[in-house]
């Protein structure tokens, strides 16, 4: 099976944020207090899902928050095709 058409399981850590996104979005303490998420688990599960591209991240005011990934389309980073050192003289 190719890598494109795997399909990509989501755990519950990474629907609980999910979920609490639905509703715009949030900063590390809201979705903290919304997941009940340990700092070790919110962090790593946020990375997952950044390199989804389920949720984006950007700075507001000096805060950082994270939302939603509402394009369609987008690759998970990972999931495109490597190239060779090879490929790049052939």
């Amino acid at each position: 099976m190719a890598k494109s058409e795997q399909t990509i399981t989501i755990t519950s850590r990474q629907r609980l944020i999910l979920n609490a996104l639905q509703n715009g979005a949030r900063t590390w303490d809201e979705l903290r207090a919304l997941t009940k998420l340990k700092e070790e688990g919110l962090g790593f599960t946020i990375g997952e899902l950044l390199d989804l591209r389920k949720i984006w991240t950007l700075t507001r005011d000096e805060v950082r928050v994270y939302g939603l990934e509402r394009r369609t389309g987008l690759v998970p980073r990972g999931m495109h095709p490597q190239r060779r050192a090879d490929d790049l003289h052939a």
